[in-house]
């Protein structure tokens, strides 16, 4: 999976609010084929980077998975391994956690 064009697709490329950082667009959350749910963000406002809404990212928000993401449990910021944020986390680690989980079939 790559996470950067998914990211990407999920934004107004052609509003300026987006292009000069005016506003916070949101990505679907990501549903795995195995059931395993989760968040992730690159935006300005987001623990990513570069902190911009357009990519490319080698670095990732990720927040509130359904089970305890094994792969990227140092990047939290809590011990509520499902009731946290995980911060800067390396895009490549994340595409992998998706992939082990079955890869993503849905974005709600």
């Amino acid at each position: 999976m790559d996470l950067n064009k998914y990211l990407t697709s999920q934004r107004d490329m052609s509003d300026e609010r987006t292009l000069s950082n005016d506003s916070f667009p949101l990505a679907k959350r990501i549903t795995c084929a195995d059931g395993f749910s989760l968040s992730v963000q690159a935006t300005h406002g987001a623990y990513c980077a570069p902190r911009t809404n357009i990519g490319p990212w080698y670095e990732v928000e990720v927040g509130f998975p359904s089970a305890v993401p094994e792969l990227i449990t140092s990047y939290a910021e809590s011990t509520k391994f499902t009731d946290t944020v995980y911060a800067y986390v390396p895009i490549e680690l994340v595409e992998q956690l998706i992939e082990r989980h079955g890869g993503m079939v849905a974005s709600k």
